[in-house]
């Protein structure tokens, strides 16, 4: 399977990149010729219900930023969204009746919304932690995540105000070359070069009211995401493929439990073995797979540094990293990366 096919069933909801035009304007831009190349149509941007590759709209936003010479583009163009833009998911953020309900739906519908490879939500005594991140295959996406969690943003300050200047951000992106920017239109607390994405709500705010709370309306557009989530998997492809499918897409998790991976292909963790072993193969085996796979294409065609591909594709430290690439290829990193670009 190629990247090309995975990354673009990996798709997120249209109207998220509906001020995309209208913003590159600003700069003397027209994303029209962009879109040709991208096979992207852009009047898709506009409908309430399009989906899109993930991929090709991150390539979009990243030509964008590349020309403006302003790599707070993306965050930028969430000043000129227009709320509900994003159909069932948008409007069912406006009308939740609280912080907690907010986040609740968030948790409940991202993958409506945008493929992730890995979220998690937990409630401690400081609050509610959202942290999440993407497939190691789409590359270029600091301009895609500055966009979607600027928009976020916006639909929680709606709720708490001022407040939202105590919410705590965590980006995986590189310091911008302008963090005051990103302080202004997220939050004064936000943190980059971070190992995954993540937003921290105090406690206090969990249950602040929503002076625009519906609950009948939030329990509408909750239905509805139910029923639009796009499938992400095909169930008449073999189940080797399909479990090497599921571990490039969510390479990155912390850790691989068989007891939660099993129950996803709906068989028991006994008979998720046993199927693996009639194809001569092992969970680990394929996981170590995948990573080398994905090591060889993200090394030699990507300029990401050798720390971030490392945690990307789940290891705890560079060394680790280190040594696996050097079983698989007999040399380090450094000098694979060199020797493909010579």
């Amino acid at each position: 399977m190629s990247n090309k096919s995975v990354t673009d069933e990996l798709t997120t909801v249209a109207g998220i990149a509906s001020a995309v035009a209208q913003h590159a304007m600003t700069y003397g831009i027209d994303i029209q010729p962009i879109c040709k190349a991208l096979e992207i149509d852009p009047e898709i941007f506009q409908t309430l219900t399009g989906r899109i590759s993930i991929d090709r709209l991150c390539r979009l936003l990243e030509a964008c930023a590349l020309l403006s010479n302003d790599d707070a583009f993306g965050l930028k163009c969430a000043g000129r969204f227009v709320a509900g833009s994003t159909g069932p998911f948008g409007y069912g953020l406006m009308a939740a009746p609280t912080v907690r309900h907010f986040l609740q739906f968030l948790e409940e519908h991202v993958q409506y919304a945008t493929f992730t490879s890995y979220f998690h939500h937990e409630v401690d005594a400081r609050g509610a932690k959202l942290t999440w991140t993407f497939a190691p295959i789409i590359v270029k996406r600091d301009q895609y995540v500055d966009m979607s969690v600027a928009l976020v943003l916006q639909r929680l300050r709606d709720i708490v105000g001022l407040l939202a200047d105590q919410i705590e951000i965590e980006l995986e992106r590189p310091k911008p070359r302008q963090p005051t920017v990103f302080r202004d239109l997220l939050s004064r607390r936000v943190t980059f070069g971070c190992r995954m994405n993540s937003i921290r709500v105090p406690l206090s705010m969990l249950d602040m009211p929503n002076p625009k709370g519906d609950i009948r309306l939030f329990d509408l557009m909750d239905m509805q995401c139910r029923t639009m989530r796009p499938a992400t998997a095909s169930p008449d492809a073999d189940f080797v493929d399909q479990v090497r499918r599921y571990l490039t897409l969510r390479i990155a998790e912390p850790n691989f439990a068989l007891a939660e991976i099993a129950p996803y292909f709906g068989v028991s963790e006994r008979t998720f073995q046993r199927r693996l072993a009639e194809h001569d193969t092992s969970l680990n085996a394929l996981r170590d797979d995948v990573r080398r796979d994905l090591s060889l294409n993200l090394l030699t065609e990507s300029d990401l540094s050798i720390s971030e591909i490392c945690y990307r594709l789940g290891y705890s430290a560079p060394s680790a990293f280190t040594r696996s690439v050097t079983r698989w290829f007999g040399e380090t990193p450094r000098n694979l990366r060199d020797r493909k670009s010579a």
